[in-house]
């Protein structure tokens, strides 16, 4: 008890002791009132600068995560408009002169692919094979064609589209179906996804029952679907006897091409995509390999798209296809993106019934 009773008081005195010299030296203690002042001047534009400089940069690396991360729902846009991947084919969103059947396609993957067969009724009735077979040579100028669409919305949206491309081509089958993500159909996008979609669909018009082998085949692509129907010729090379031609309207050269049109080259976008991009779509890179003659369809006011794209698209495929006879491009000075059937009609259904027309008949005329 003596002993703690020792170690407190010694400890107390100690203490006493110690701030004596720290009251006696307050410079052992703390810097003079200047250094103090400079140095909270200091800390203070520390953090106005990691607040003005640090939250831009990191809500900037943010962004550029995301982009990446998300390209695929960026590029592949199914959902837009609202309710666009369950619309429903109402009596009401038919026109009254076409007659419209629902088709399901089932792809090796098990995604089920939903879309439409659209046909122009004649005198009150569908124009099919079923009414008095017509003859092998009457078959061949009666085209099927399938109707690859851009990056939004779904087929009932292009039902308008379709009566006009009929009203230029009566006689013709048009084959609509939804990829993976789109309208009804099954699935996520993605660029592996809809080229298997698309081969699906081409296997489908060039083997069914319900069509005439006989039928020549053409692939129409808006925008995206440009690209896809671009990419499905150019691995069928083999399979394009059957298919007469190809009808391209305000596509792209490559998915690329597209990000550098749209961030200018002072921001970073270019070089990520460049590098972090697994969405391609290398239209301009594929485009030789197609020998079928191609109709080239271009907007000259394309907001989205700009027309040297086309441009390119068609002189490479001059130049180096081998295959320039009969293909031919026609530009629309007042129609953007997405109006060239309705803004400037006559002429696109003159440019579509030209070419069909003078290719069905090089065919027939060969035979």
């Amino acid at each position: 008890m003596f002993i703690l009773r020792v170690l407190i008081r010694n400890n107390i005195s100690y203490s006493l002791h110690k701030r004596k010299i720290i009251q006696q030296w307050p410079c052992i203690n703390k810097p003079p009132p200047s250094q103090q002042q400079q140095q909270r001047s200091l800390s203070s534009w520390g953090t106005a600068f990691l607040i003005v400089a640090g939250v831009p940069a990191g809500l900037y690396l943010y962004k550029c995560i995301m982009l990446v991360l998300f390209q695929n729902k960026l590029i592949y846009m199914g959902y837009i408009p609202p309710g666009s991947r369950h619309e429903q084919c109402t009596p009401d969103k038919i026109p009254s002169n076409l007659n419209i059947t629902e088709q399901t396609i089932q792809t090796p993957d098990r995604k089920q692919l939903k879309g439409f067969v659209v046909e122009r009724k004649q005198n009150g009735n569908t124009f099919s094979m079923t009414q008095d077979l017509p003859s092998q040579q009457e078959e061949q100028r009666r085209p099927i064609i399938i109707y690859f669409q851009g990056n939004a919305g779904n087929m009932i949206h292009r039902f308008d589209l379709f009566n006009k491309m009929l009203q230029a081509v009566p006689e013709a089958t048009i084959i609509g179906i939804c990829p993976r993500g789109f309208g009804s159909s099954s699935g996520r996008s993605s660029e592996r996804g809809l080229e298997i979609d698309a081969q699906c669909i081409l296997h489908y018009a060039s083997s069914s029952s319900a069509f005439d082998i006989h039928r020549p085949i053409y692939i129409y692509g808006h925008s995206l679907g440009g690209g896809v129907a671009i990419g499905l010729l150019a691995k069928n090379v083999n399979q394009q006897q059957r298919i007469h031609g190809l009808i391209l309207e305000n596509t792209y050269t490559s998915i690329l091409d597209m990000v550098k049109t749209l961030y200018p080259r002072y921001t970073p976008y270019p070089l990520i995509a460049k590098y972090f991009l697994w969405n391609h779509w290398p239209s301009l890179t594929r485009i030789h390999k197609i020998k079928t003659p191609i109709l080239f369809l271009s907007s000259e006011k394309d907001e989205i798209v700009p027309a040297e794209h086309m441009q390119k698209l068609y002189n490479k495929f001059m130049t180096m296809s081998g295959c320039s006879d009969g293909s031919r491009m026609v530009k629309f000075p007042r129609s953007t993106h997405m109006d060239i059937y309705q803004v400037e009609s006559v002429a696109f259904k003159s440019a579509l019934h030209t070419f069909i027309n003078d290719n069905n008949n090089k065919v027939i005329d060969k035979q």
